[in-house]
């Protein structure tokens, strides 16, 4: 149900329905509860007393504070990563960043660009010998991840791939700065990274609103299939 949500199946603002939930996934309905409130906690429904459960909506405020922690957050492993990184593990990253730059060149396709870039922030963040912060970073991608479906096909031919281009830029220099213990200039690089991104969502999500400005919230139910 997470990967339903997060990849949009299931659209922003509809309600769940405990009983189709149980009855797709031929459990009883404690299990499903306890599901809502693991996707409450992590931020994707909003479980409402005596209403039901939705899941949630864009919001300009709470996405941009998405970004924010993300910038935090990756700022802090990628200093980590600085210190604890093994030269090893160094010339692995140089080498998934060869990979991300050769996708930014080869296609316009936004979520490729996101997916390469976000493998190798993982990678990042597992060799920060940070656990805990690591744990924080997949909570608040994952949420990053679901905004990401504001982007549509028409956004991309417009503005085309401008920003995966500046981050390839910058994902070379951040990486650069790792390898070479450089923790101080990998937190800045890192921090500037996704700004890029969260400049080109805020354009994304304008349009997005736009396009759901004259749409009044209703009580929608989530189709399950």
């Amino acid at each position: 149900m997470t990967d339903d949500i997060v990849e949009w199946r299931i659209q922003p603002g509809s309600w769940l329905r405990e009983r189709e939930i149980a009855a797709r996934f031929g459990v009883s309905h404690a299990p499903v509860r306890e599901a809502f409130r693991h996707l409450a906690r992590i931020g994707l429904v909003k479980v409402v007393p005596w209403r039901g459960t939705y899941v949630i909506d864009i919001d300009e405020h709470a996405a941009n504070e998405v970004y924010e922690l993300w910038k935090s957050l990756f700022g802090v492993v990628c200093r980590l990563a600085a210190v604890e990184m093994t030269d090893r593990d160094g010339r692995e990253l140089m080498h998934r960043l060869v990979e991300y730059k050769d996708v930014t060149q080869r296609t316009e396709n936004t979520f490729e660009h996101i997916k390469v870039s976000n493998r190798i922030g993982r990678f990042i963040a597992k060799r920060s010998n940070a656990p805990l912060a690591l744990e924080l970073l997949d909570r608040v991608a994952l949420l990053a991840r679901w905004q990401h479906n504001v982007y549509t096909d028409s956004y991309i031919e417009t503005h085309g791939n401008d920003a995966a281009k500046r981050s390839a830029i910058l994902y070379d220099a951040l990486c650069r700065h790792i390898v070479t213990r450089d923790g101080d200039a990998a937190d800045a690089v890192a921090r500037d990274l996704i700004g890029v991104t969260q400049n080109s969502f805020g354009r994304a999500l304008e349009e997005y609103k736009a396009r759901h400005a004259k749409t009044k919230p209703s009580r929608r139910r989530a189709k399950v299939t």
